[in-house]
């Protein structure tokens, strides 16, 4: 009997893992209204309201979507053609955003579709870094930065609050996979009212937020070639060695073109937990001054860090 037992619980634990493993076997979605892990994504605000970098709350770790090869990071569907955040439509498929009157400090609730060729809604979406849509919102001057996730439900339509904290026109950036590829759909919204328009900082290596100094490595960049990126982060004087993860990766980099705010959302590559280093590949599609969005966690929140940086031909 004692070896019956044994045997017993032995088969009960592998069917318990393979059911779990069954259940975590798809990085693709389909109508849920939940979205798996879609349901909590409510709460995963970063940088809202702040143009130059914020802290947000957030209990995002590794899930599906992201795939970890010790401290290498892979996964990103290739870009689909025309798709850069300047348009609402490319490859066939167009963004429609419905919003109810905006008033600067309030919030709103947004509905977001995507619509294929024929106007039917697109109902089939895959996971990138955890997530069914990234949404990014920022003003047309680069400020009110925000990197929001929409909770898709069963009609196929996104619904999310957003608040946008002061008057101006604003890009609103739908990053989401469908058919193995990758559309970042952009689309403009006003809020009414005086608009105060923010200069452009001046082009720096080195930018501070929540008590943080983030310093982005020496080199050039150019336009059309692969560029690697290493941002050191650091706290009175010493690298933060307790990076955490946030969406499953250890960094999330935006990049914004001027004056147009062409979009490049770009993936980390490498993460060294000792020096406190998150590295990125990125291609720039033209030469110009781009505003770098970067997104790390540590102390169990989010911090938000922008950089302006020039790159050549």
């Amino acid at each position: 009997m004692r070896l019956n037992r044994k045997l017993m619980v032995g088969a009960l634990t592998v069917a318990l893992a393979a059911a779990a493993l069954a259940g975590c076997g798809s990085s693709s979605q389909s109508g849920d209204p939940n979205g798996g892990m879609e349901g909590m994504e409510g709460m995963s605000m970063s940088g809202e309201g702040d143009s130059t970098g914020g802290r947000s709350m957030d209990s995002g770790d590794s899930m599906p979507g992201m795939q970890m090869d010790g401290n290498t990071m892979q996964g990103m569907a290739p870009l689909a053609p025309g798709a850069d955040g300047t348009s609402a439509s490319a490859d066939g498929l167009t963004l429609r955003i419905e919003t109810p009157e905006l008033s600067a400090g309030r919030p709103s609730d947004w509905t977001l579709e995507v619509l294929d060729s024929e106007g039917m809604p697109v109902t089939e979406f895959e996971r990138d870094q955890t997530k069914l849509m990234h949404l990014i919102v920022v003003r047309d001057d680069f400020t009110g930065y925000q990197h929001l996730h929409p909770v898709l439900n069963s009609k196929g339509e996104f619904k999310l609050p957003v608040t946008l904290a002061q008057p101006g026109t604003y890009r609103a950036i739908a990053d989401f996979t469908t058919g193995a590829k990758r559309y970042p759909l952009g689309v403009d919204v006003t809020v009414p009212g005086r608009v105060q328009q923010v200069p452009l900082p001046l082009p720096s290596r080195r930018a501070t937020v929540d008590g943080y100094t983030v310093t982005l490595a020496d080199g050039s960049m150019a336009a059309g070639s692969e560029e690697r990126l290493t941002f050191t982060v650091e706290r009175a004087g010493e690298p933060v060695t307790g990076l955490q993860t946030y969406l499953g990766a250890y960094g999330h980099l935006v990049a914004l073109r001027k004056p147009d705010l062409a979009y490049s959302h770009i993936h980390p590559v490498a993460h060294d937990a000792e020096a406190g280093t998150i590295t990125f590949d990125a291609t720039f599609p033209s030469a110009g001054t781009f505003r770098l969005f970067l997104q790390f966690r540590a102390e169990r929140a989010v911090h938000t860090v922008a950089f302006t940086a020039d790159v050549m031909k």
